[in-house]
């Protein structure tokens, strides 16, 4: 039966702009029949992917020049762990988008839950690995992937409109509420001159105006502080879980 292969989304710029759409995939592990499975497993599954083998976190050193999309991290690996090859992989500057997905036995679980928690995206016990259980690892790891990069993005867009509200306040804020001040009273003494009588709607307009614009100085004060103070919150949660 022939298979089809996956159309998945580029997670990195080299992939989107490639003239080839196939995926940049890195095996790690110290075990030839394994290697030779996962290869066939993805061919059953329909991946077209470009792999490159390694067999140990030395080896596998030499080969991160090469930005990958998506990475098979056994996790036994001799006097080694995958989770040793993991902080090696996800320390490297150019395997910012890479995909870990980490190879484990049915009994190490644990170790399995420990790798997401440290950045992978999703784990295969290798007694259990199908063409199945290939696909929804690989479809539901970019999706997380995909929804991470999103919350990064709108965070960092957070992170710029703080600052540039935070640089207007600095150099504007202290000079228009200076001249928010003054006009503000002029107009009172115009009117205490007049009786407090004076009923000119463009004084009446200005007046508004000028408060609105101390209301919405303030505002904006307000939202850079309860961001730094979100802000804060994430970081110790983060934190905490580490």
């Amino acid at each position: 039966m022939s298979t089809q292969p996956i159309p998945f989304p580029a997670p990195t710029l080299a992939t989107a702009t490639a003239v080839s759409t196939r995926l940049r995939a890195l095996v790690l592990d110290d075990d030839d029949i394994d290697h030779l499975r996962l290869q066939r497993i993805c061919e059953r599954a329909g991946l077209d992917l470009d792999i490159t083998e390694a067999y140990t976190i030395a080896e596998m050193r030499e080969k991160l020049d090469t930005p990958f999309d998506v990475a098979f991290i056994d996790y036994n690996l001799g006097m080694e762990t995958g989770l040793d090859a993991l902080k090696v992989l996800l320390g490297h500057e150019e395997q910012t988008q890479v995909i870990p997905i980490m190879l484990t036995s049915v009994t190490r679980r644990a170790i399995a839950v420990e790798a997401m928690r440290r950045g992978c995206a999703d784990y295969l016990v290798k007694e259990e690995l199908s063409v199945d259980n290939l696909r929804k690892s690989m479809v539901s790891a970019f999706e997380r992937r995909m929804f991470y990069a999103s919350i990064a993005d709108a965070r960092a867009f957070q992170a710029r409109m703080r600052h540039m509200i935070q640089q207007f306040l600095t150099s504007c804020g202290p000079e228009m509420r200076e001249i928010l001040s003054n006009t503000l009273a002029h107009i009172r003494k115009v009117r205490a001159a007049e009786g407090g009588t004076s009923g000119d709607a463009h004084v009446t307009l200005l007046e508004r105006g000028c408060k609105d614009l101390v209301v919405f100085l303030d505002d904006l004060m307000s939202i850079v502080e309860q961001s730094k103070l979100e802000t804060a919150r994430n970081i110790k949660l983060v934190n905490s879980t580490h």
